[in-house]
């Protein structure tokens, strides 16, 4: 009896290439989502002192420009907090699309496998049955062989 093949093997490796971008493209996403994470903190570290600083600098007295200046500053860097936060949730939705396409592209795979697993079972099963049935006829025609020997 001939080996096993699997007629879909080419179809099961499509779908593991296609599981493998799916995987690459939720870490690419998943890594945007945490780099965004980061420039907000640090958006928030660098509001935070920049509002000491202005806060220092008024008490020591300052000039109406260098606080305009400083002002500005602290806009601009909380206007990029908030654009920066709106891409964040926009990344995290990119995320959670990538994550559920990989999810499809996981179970596509799984269910090839199964299809392989159990095919590979009835092969076996099967040459297992013509195994016996070649054995039980040698030994049917040896036993028959046995008796007729007797009998001359």
């Amino acid at each position: 009896m001939k080996r096993f093949t699997f007629r879909l093997e080419s179809l099961l490796k499509y779908r593991q290439y296609l599981e493998l971008l799916a995987q690459q493209e939720m870490a690419k996403a998943y890594k945007d989502v945490t780099e965004s994470e980061m420039r907000i903190r640090d958006l928030k570290v660098a509001l935070l002192r920049g509002s000491e600083a202005l806060d220092q600098a008024v008490a020591k007295g300052i000039n109406a420009v260098e606080f305009k200046s400083h002002a500005d500053y602290l806009d601009g860097v909380a206007d990029d907090r908030v654009r920066e936060t709106a891409r964040k949730t926009k990344l995290e939705t990119v995320l959670g699309e990538k994550q559920a396409a990989l999810t499809q592209k996981s179970v596509d795979k799984k269910v090839l496998e199964r299809l392989k697993a159990r095919k590979k079972s009835e092969y076996m099963g099967e040459f297992l049955r013509s195994e016996q049935n070649a054995s039980d006829e040698i030994s049917s025609l040896k036993k028959a062989r046995e008796i007729t020997d007797a009998i001359r």
